[in-house]
């Protein structure tokens, strides 16, 4: 995991990153990374990942990118 993360923040990446890959059914991946962080995620948690996601882009799925850009057109 990249350098510069705090503790909180490589939980949360390592949460989504295990959401991903552990999706039912292997279709609409991202729909169900989304559907669940919306559910289950506080809005503190999914600012916190989509941050993350801006400045240190490597350490997520591009599923879970898909869900966050999901997300933003929702919640925007």
């Amino acid at each position: 995991m990249s350098q510069g993360l705090d503790y909180e923040q490589r939980h949360l990446v390592k949460m989504a990153n295990q959401i991903a890959m552990n999706v039912p059914g292997r279709t609409n991946i991202a729909s169900q990374v989304a559907n669940h962080m919306r559910s289950f995620w506080t809005p503190v948690m999914r600012a916190e990942i989509g941050e993350i996601a801006r400045q240190h882009p490597d350490e997520l799925a591009a599923d879970v990118h898909g869900a966050l850009d999901q997300l933003r057109v929702v919640e925007a």
